[in-house]
C-alpha cells in the first residue's frame, strides 16, 4: 500500500464520497507521511524534557503541533488568548474559556489541564497518544479542505451530530452552527438575533432527535454539500468563521 496521499480540487460532493470510502486508510496513509511523522516524532521526543507550561510555549514548534492537534493552530494571531483561556482553571466561572462563545478553547483546556496539572496531563502516554492522532487527523482535514473546504464540515457534522441534545449545542459549535444553518436554509443574517430566536428557528426546521439517526445525519450533509457548491460557501477554507452567532 503506498504511502502517498494527494489532495485534488473537485466538486464538494464527490470529494466527501471519496473520503468516506477511504476511510480509516487515508488516515494511516496521513500518519505514515514524511512530514506528518517528523512532527509526531518531535513532540513525542520533546515533550517529556519540557519542564513548564511556559517552556513549552517558548518552543514554537511544540506550540504549533499542540495547537494544530487541538483544532486552534489556525488562530495563533490570538495567542495571548489562547495562552490565557487555556491555562486557567475549568472550574472557575469567569475563567475566559467558559465565557468565549468558540467552545474549541474549552475543549482544548479540558484535555490539556494545564490549568490544574501544568505539564502533567499532557505528558501521559495516553494523552500524547490522542494529540498525536488529533494532529493526524488535523493534517488530514486541511488536505481535504484543500480539494473542498465544505468536505471536513460534513464529516464532522457525521461524527458530532449525535452528541447534540438540544439547539444551543449547535449554536455553541461554530462548524455544527454553520453546517446545520446552511443545510436548513437559514440565511447568515440570524447572527444578529438573539440566540433564542436562532435557537427557536432552528427547533422550527429540524427534530433534534433525528440527528441520532446515522441516514438522516448523511442525508443532511449532502444537503449542505451541495448547498455549499451551490453559493460558493466552500470558497475558502475558513469561510465557515463568516457564520458566527454573537
Amino acid at each position: 500500500m503506498s504511502n502517498s496521499i494527494v489532495f485534488y480540487k473537485m466538486p464538494a460532493m464527490a470529494a466527501y464520497q471519496l473520503a468516506l470510502k477511504q476511510g480509516d486508510t487515508a488516515l494511516e496513509k496521513m500518519a505514515a507521511r514524511k512530514d506528518v511523522k517528523a512532527e509526531v516524532d518531535y513532540f513525542r521526543d520533546k515533550i517529556q524534557g519540557v519542564k513548564s507550561v511556559e517552556d513549552l510555549f517558548k518552543d514554537r514548534r511544540l506550540t504549533k503541533f499542540v495547537l494544530d492537534a487541538v483544532d486552534l493552530g489556525k488562530e495563533t494571531d490570538k495567542m495571548g488568548l489562547i495562552r490565557k483561556a487555556l491555562t486557567q482553571k475549568a472550574e472557575d466561572s469567569d475563567a475566559l474559556m467558559n465565557r468565549l462563545p468558540d467552545k474549541r478553547y474549552k475543549v482544548a483546556a479540558s484535555l490539556l489541564q494545564f490549568g490544574e496539572k501544568g505539564l502533567g496531563q499532557i505528558q501521559r502516554e495516553s494523552t500524547k497518544d490522542d494529540l498525536a492522532e488529533l494532529y493526524v487527523k488535523s493534517r488530514y482535514n486541511d488536505g481535504l479542505a484543500t480539494q473542498n473546504s465544505a468536505v471536513p464540515l460534513a464529516l464532522y457534522l457525521k461524527d458530532n451530530a449525535a452528541g447534540v441534545k438540544n439547539a444551543y449545542d449547535i449554536l455553541g459549535d461554530q462548524r455544527l452552527r454553520h453546517v446545520v444553518t446552511t443545510a436548513l436554509g437559514l440565511p447568515l443574517e440570524i447572527a444578529n438575533q438573539s440566540v433564542e430566536a436562532q435557537a427557536a428557528a432552528i427547533e422550527k426546521r429540524l427534530k433534534i432527535s433525528d440527528l441520532s439517526d446515522p441516514k438522516f445525519v448523511d442525508k443532511m450533509a449532502k444537503r449542505f454539500l451541495m448547498l455549499s457548491d451551490d453559493t460558493s460557501v466552500s470558497a475558502g477554507p475558513e469561510q465557515w468563521k463568516l457564520n458566527l452567532f454573537a
